[in-house]
């Protein structure tokens, strides 16, 4: 019998090709009825911190859906500390796209986009966004800010947007050589930045409200270290969700009061913690947060657990609030993702350092860069001893994706770790 989520979804798809309207009115309340669901009742077996996450972030898409005109569309990896120093509100483009998911109502707006002559093959994050927006569900936002880092499709997407809403866009481009000229041509496109916010809003950017955020960039990350060390030795319990919503955390939410106490109150539920127990994984990649065997085996699950996600440590460095645009430079320039090999040889000291038993390298839909570095993640990760599973699937496309595939293998691949094959 299908659930409450599902009928909901198909109602979502089946209204928002005549009323967009009522759509994107749905969706709004049932993000605005999720929020206080986990104010009320929040996931018991979490602990505090990631239970707050799931309240911010919630907060977060609902405040972008809502109010579009206060919002900058921006990519996953791009810095926001001048963006929140403005009281912007970050759209990021991926997690936005994960929200719709959990409506159940993504196959609508992937269809939209290849009516649209978007390619099948296309990124689904990015597919679904564009598809809210051909349909009339998302509403302009203010303005684009985007990095070139690591995406393709980001380069194409956040172009076509910006042109179809014919609204401004701001582009930084991420050089692929990690050098000191390489931080001071990205600082100075940040300095650009400023103006382009300044014009676009009109408002006049503090300086000590910049440097305030870089210094509170610079003190969650201390906490996010201080995480990533403790989670050799300590069990919290986890869920593929709360692991996707510490992206945004450890990204775009960087220099918010917010980020800073979810990174503080995760070090202080880690250092409470019990000894580590079960299969420790090392995620690669985005994640299907959605998919039921995924959540089976690796939600709040003493047999198994994912230590931590790749994309919430590959850039992890110290700011300077007296330097802040060399400082959000410096995390592009250097990000452990701006480089196939630097990603590679990152994932091989991240699995040693986190006592990591197995690695699932995930193969997201549309996504060449981690689709090309498959084969050589597995070949290097195997050269070190950590066993590795290529798991490919969609981040938040149920049409792209087989339940009983992912159910299979990642079965086979817990049971080849738990009969110790690590070798």
């Amino acid at each position: 019998m299908p659930s409450v989520t599902e009928k909901f979804g198909k109602y979502i798809c089946d209204i928002t090709p005549e009323n967009p309207d009522r759509s994107r009115k749905l969706l709004l309340a049932a993000y605005r009825a999720y929020g206080v669901k986990l104010k009320l009742f929040p996931d018991k077996k979490l602990p505090r911190a990631r239970q707050f996450a799931a309240r911010y972030v919630n907060n977060v898409v609902s405040r972008m859906l809502a109010h579009p005109k206060e919002a900058a569309l921006v990519s996953v990896f791009m810095p926001c500390e001048l963006i929140n120093a403005l009281d912007i509100i970050p759209m990021c483009a991926e997690l936005y796209s994960c929200f719709i998911n959990g409506a159940q109502s993504e196959a609508v707006f992937a269809q939209r986009a290849q009516e649209e002559g978007i390619a099948e093959t296309f990124c689904s994050y990015h597919k679904i966004l564009l598809g809210t927006a051909y349909s009339g569900v998302l509403k302009p936002p203010s303005m684009v800010v985007n990095t070139s880092l690591v995406c393709d499709a980001n380069n194409l997407t956040f172009r076509e947007l910006a042109d179809y809403y014919d609204i401004p866009q701001y582009y930084i481009d991420v050089p692929a050589d990690r050098s000191r000229d390489a931080v001071s041509y990205v600082a100075d496109q940040f300095r650009g930045l400023k103006i382009f916010l300044e014009d676009n809003t009109g408002k006049s950017l503090s300086k000590e409200r910049l440097k305030e955020n870089i210094a509170r960039s610079n003190d969650t990350i201390k906490y996010f270290k201080k995480c990533f060390n403790e989670k050799k030795s300590h069990y919290v319990t986890n869920d593929v969700t709360s692991e996707l919503y510490e992206i945004y955390m450890t990204h775009n939410a960087l220099g918010t009061k917010e980020a800073y106490r979810y990174a503080k109150e995760l070090y202080a539920n880690l250092k409470a913690a019990g000894s580590k127990k079960g299969i420790r994984l090392l995620w690669l990649h985005t994640m299907p947060n959605w998919q039921e065997p995924v959540r089976k085996l690796l939600d709040a699950n003493d047999r198994c657990q994912i230590v931590s996600c790749d994309m919430n440590f590959e850039s992890l460095f110290d700011m300077d609030p007296e330097k802040p645009y060399e400082s959000m430079a410096h995390r592009l320039v250097y990000s452990r993702w701006n480089g196939g090999d630097v990603r590679i040889e990152f994932a091989v000291k991240a699995a040693k350092a986190l006592d990591i038993d197995g690695v699932v390298c995930f193969c997201h839909w549309g996504c060449k860069q981690t689709m090309g570095l498959s084969a050589a993640f597995k070949s290097q990760l195997e050269d070190e001893g950590f066993p590795t599973l290529i798991l490919n699937g969609d981040g938040v496309d149920r049409a792209n994706a087989s339940d009983g595939q992912v159910s299979t293998r990642l079965n086979a691949f817990l049971e080849m770790l738990e009969g110790g094959s690590r070798e």
